[in-house]
């Protein structure tokens, strides 16, 4: 799985919040297109921490299953124009329907019962799973049988990979533990060689890094005095424009990339 590194000031040009809202969203579905596993904010320098919370949560709402939206954002302002955001459709994000035995579904613990907790799967319907989790918890759980009442299922807490994509993960990260846990790092950009000259090498976990509308990866690398190990790539050789945008640069990128994994 490829793995996206955006820096914080990946929204400094847009005019509004409404333009930061949009740019998320093509964000957002360009990781869900090509199935990205994480989406890492790194951040150097004096970062605007309100543009930082804004990306984390826009990202992780559009993300989250329809069905368990209300239940775990509350009243926020800065979901106040999710309305803008483009649908995912992953598998995740299908309608609940009438759960089935054997399927998981994931869910959020909404209350307990005894030593048993209430996890709801959405469409009104419950899963009743040994042990009292902390409200909130988010959990997969597959479903085992019904019980008496029609709005409840026995069911257990689901141990393995998840069977389906189920979307990206967001972290924040300083620039200097940017590459922690990801054994290749590409650096995206104009300065790179042309992505037709490098046979770059894709690890199990790669993190595609790019720049800010004010500055490349190599600008602050340098001022950040950070070294990356990885290697610099222009995905977009001969571009007709003089800038490419980070969104519009995600979707270059990942494109190649995947073309390279699966057909190459």
């Amino acid at each position: 799985m490829f793995s996206i590194a955006i820096p914080h000031d990946f929204l400094s040009e847009a005019p509004d919040e409404a333009s930061k809202v949009r740019k998320l969203g093509y964000l957002a579905r360009a990781a869900a297109i090509f199935r990205v596993e994480y989406v890492v904010i790194y951040h150097y320098g004096r970062p605007l921490a309100e543009d930082i919370d804004l990306a984390k949560t826009v990202l992780e709402y559009l993300v989250t299953p329809p069905y368990l939206r209300k239940k775990v954002f509350k009243i926020d302002r800065r979901l106040r124009l999710a309305g803008l955001l483009p649908p995912l459709k992953i598998p995740s994000h299908r309608a609940p329907s009438e759960p089935r035995v054997g399927e998981v579904r994931e869910g959020i613990v909404e209350r307990w019962d005894g030593y048993y907790s209430l996890v709801y799967i959405g469409a009104e319907k419950y899963a009743k799973v040994p042990k009292p989790y902390p409200i909130g918890t988010r959990l997969y759980v597959k479903i085992e049988a019904p019980t008496t009442r029609r709005d409840t299922y026995r069911a257990s807490v689901y141990r393995g990979p998840p069977p389906y994509y189920p979307g990206y993960r967001v972290e924040v990260r300083p620039v200097q533990s940017l590459a922690e846990g990801f054994d290749t790092l590409i650096l995206t950009g104009r300065e790179g060689k042309s992505i037709c000259e490098v046979k770059s090498k894709i690890g199990k976990k790669t993190l595609a890094v790019f720049g800010s509308p004010r500055k490349g990866v190599d600008e602050i690398m340098e001022e950040t005095g950070v070294k990356l190990a990885g290697e610099f790539i222009n995905f977009a050789p001969g571009q007709g424009v003089e800038t490419i945008r980070t969104e519009e640069a995600v979707f270059i990128v990942l494109a190649i990339l995947n073309y390279l994994v699966k057909c190459g």
